[in-house]
C-alpha cells in the first residue's frame, strides 16, 4: 500500500521549496532587508531565514530528539548568530538589526535543512507519521509537519507580497 500522506507532505515540501527560492533568486542585499517604511513587518532575507530556523529546530529537536544543524554544522558560527536565535519572538527592533548573512549562505543553511526534513519523510512511512510526537502524545508527527508547512505558506506568502512592493531601484 502506497504511504500517500508521506508523499503528499514531500511533494507539498518541494512545491514549497521551489516557490520559497524562486522568491528570493537574484535579490540584493538592500532587497533581503527592506521593508515598507514605518512598519515592523519582517523583511524577506529575515524570513527565509526563519524559515530554515524553525524547520531545523522542529525536525532536529522535537522530532528527532538531536541537536540542530544550525548548530552541529557551524552554521550559527558561519553567520555569526546566536546559536539559540530562530527568529521566533524576536522584537522589531531585533528584527531591524539582524545581521543579514549572504543570500546564497542563507540559502544553502535552508536547502539543507529541506533535505534532511525530505529524507527524514521520505524513509518513514504513513504509520510512523502518524504516531505520536515525543513530548506531545496527543499530536500525531503528521500533523505537527502540517503545521510546519502552514508556516512556510504563511511566510512564502508574505515574502512574495514585500518583493511585489519593493520599491523601484531597490
Amino acid at each position: 500500500m502506497a504511504d500517500v500522506l508521506r508523499d503528499i507532505l514531500v511533494a507539498e515540501l518541494e512545491r514549497l521549496r521551489e516557490r520559497t527560492l524562486g522568491t528570493v533568486q537574484g535579490l540584493t542585499r538592500e532587497q533581503l532587508l527592506w521593508r515598507p517604511a514605518g512598519s515592523h513587518a519582517n523583511p524577506i532575507g529575515f524570513l527565509l531565514w526563519h524559515l530554515a530556523r524553525r524547520e531545523d529546530y522542529h525536525l532536529q529537536t522535537r522530532i528527532g530528539g538531536g541537536p540542530q544543524l544550525w548548530q552541529t554544522e557551524g552554521w550559527h558560527e558561519r553567520f555569526g548568530i546566536d546559536p539559540e536565535a530562530s527568529g521566533f519572538g524576536f522584537t522589531p527592533e531585533q528584527v531591524r538589526d539582524f545581521p543579514m548573512p549572504a543570500l546564497e549562505d542563507v540559502i544553502a543553511y535552508y536547502t539543507q535543512v529541506r533535505d534532511h526534513t525530505l529524507a527524514y519523510l521520505r524513509a518513514s512511512s504513513d504509520v510512523a507519521l502518524t504516531g505520536p510526537m515525543p513530548e506531545m502524545p496527543e499530536t500525531a508527527i503528521a500533523v505537527y509537519l502540517l503545521a510546519r508547512v502552514g508556516h512556510e505558506h504563511e511566510h512564502w506568502g508574505q515574502m512574495d507580497y514585500l518583493k511585489g512592493i519593493l520599491p523601484a531601484g531597490e
